[in-house]
């Protein structure tokens, strides 16, 4: 497997370590988008400014911005029984065949924002049914009611044939979000959905959308379990009887998996699900060193470029260890600052204990009584944009094989008919450069680079000796540089 971590190879070499590697002519993987998720700052977020509304959708749709490819939006089950207000987005649902698709202005505005902004690729997805159709009634806490599946899955089919209408793309479907948990604190939505009942869910849903017409153009995602471990233990179970009829197993990282873990889970998905790709749908709140030692779940708010580099090894073992064609971050923007912008200076740009590393654009928590309607953008934006920006729909995986040693999970090529785009990472202290030979004609034509003190900054191009048909990519230690080569002669 690629199992080689680019970390150890550099850190063998001081002061200035050298790297040589060509360039693969074979396509590892299509890849589908990079994305993120509409939970739960729209609540809070439609009531800022138009202006600032506008800036927001700018950042995280358009490709001046982190260029999402992507968008998941939260269908609501109506937050009946959640105690935290921003984690309970209303519901269309309000009986059997009738809906009130005037709830959820806040999560649709944002949506439509997406789809105005280029995206025609979203996910509707739901950590609850409505709650009439849990064991308790709530939103939070209960499990999924058997025999309810046939209505669950009429709601899902009708609020997605009512937005492609509107001009929305919704063309997936995700009816069971983390369904290994019910959230019984009631901080959020959550429905537990017992393993033997999954499979009822899926064909619940399918047959649905096939009434609709929607069966071949809306895929449905599952199961969204909160951990591969999760994921690889119980998928046997009920999968294999459903594999038909989901387009890809989509899965949660909140157990941050070692390579071994992560590999053979996507071995288990194989083996219960032939040809079934597996896709990452949900993470957050990492913390750890930037070369991934120590990485794991945890509190903690750090906005540095340690913690941005740490969650790009993530992407990176998704894609170059998994295989895996899409990426989806979890809410984006979040409050979760842990202190105050307005009475500390160093609030937005220094780690702390309290808070959440859970987005990627902060805002002031206690903007309704303070008017602090400011956007704070972390470095883990900026690392979060090489990706958003260079990785499109169509775009294809090209490995970088170092010479003498195996692919490194810390630098990919991604291909199109006219570009490479080389996204590279150096997590170490220690500056390096990397030699690379092509497969065919390139010129390079531009860079950039986040780092501590970079943000997106454009760089120098990559540079080629006279004579040589080598190129030469310096890598900043403890940053994320893109370099871009045309495929033709310059």
């Amino acid at each position: 497997m690629r199992a080689v971590v680019l970390a150890a190879l550099l850190l063998a070499k001081s002061p200035t370590s050298g790297l040589a590697a060509t360039l693969s002519a074979t396509p590892a993987q299509t890849f589908s988008a990079i994305g993120g998720s509409g939970a739960w700052w729209p609540n809070d977020l439609f009531n800022f400014p138009d202006a600032v509304r506008q800036n927001l959708s700018t950042l995280l749709f358009s490709q001046s911005g982190l260029g999402l490819s992507h968008y998941r939006y939260n269908l609501g089950s109506g937050g009946v029984g959640v105690t935290v207000p921003l984690h309970a987005p209303q519901s269309f649902y309000v009986s059997p065949g009738v809906y009130d698709f005037t709830a959820d202005p806040q999560g649709v505005h944002f949506m439509q924002q997406a789809a105005a902004h280029g995206i025609s690729s979203f996910t509707a997805f739901a950590i609850s049914a409505p709650a009439q159709l849990t064991s308790n009634n709530l939103s939070c806490g209960g499990t999924f009611v058997p025999g309810t599946e046939a209505a669950y899955g009429t709601f899902i089919a009708d609020v997605v044939s009512h937005f492609r209408s509107t001009g929305i793309n919704i063309d997936f479907v995700s009816p069971m979000h983390e369904p290994d948990d019910s959230f019984a604190a009631c901080t959020q939505e959550g429905m537990a959905v017992p393993i033997e009942q999954r499979a009822d869910v899926i064909n619940a849903v399918f047959a649905a959308l096939q009434d609709q017409g929607l069966s071949d153009t809306v895929g449905i995602l599952a199961d969204e379990s909160s951990t591969v471990a999760l994921a690889s233990s119980e998928s046997s179970a009920w999968l294999p009887s459903v594999a038909d009829k989901v387009v890809a197993i989509a899965h949660h990282l909140y157990d941050y998996p070692d390579d071994s873990s992560y590999t053979s889970f996507v071995d288990t998905v194989q083996s219960v699900a032939p040809g079934k790709a597996t896709w990452m749908s949900d993470i957050c709140c990492g913390l750890g060193a930037a070369d991934g030692t120590g990485r794991a779940y945890a509190q903690g708010f750090d906005p540095t470029i340690t913690n941005a580099l740490m969650s790009s090894g993530v992407m990176f073992q998704s894609f170059v260890l998994a295989g895996e064609p899409q990426f989806d971050f979890w809410t984006l923007v979040s409050s979760s600052l842990g202190c105050s912008p307005l009475e500390d200076a160093l609030c937005t740009t220094t780690p702390n204990s309290v808070g959440w590393t859970d987005g990627l654009i902060y805002y002031d928590p206690a903007f309704a009584t303070n008017n602090n309607f400011a956007l704070y953008i972390t470095k883990h934006f900026w690392t979060f944009k090489h990706f958003g920006n260079f990785i499109k729909p169509g775009s294809v995986l090209i490995d970088i094989p170092l010479v003498g040693d195996d692919v490194t999970q810390t630098m990919m090529a991604v291909s199109t008919s006219t570009t490479y785009n080389l996204i590279l990472m150096n997590p170490t202290t220690t500056d390096s450069v990397l030699t690379l030979s092509f497969p065919d004609t390139v010129c390079a034509v531009s860079a950039f680079r986040t780092s501590e003190t970079e943000d997106f900054a454009t760089v120098a191009a990559a540079t080629q000796d006279e004579g040589s048909t080598a190129w030469e990519l310096p890598l900043q230690s403890m940053s994320l540089t893109t370099f871009t080569f045309n495929r033709a002669a310059c």
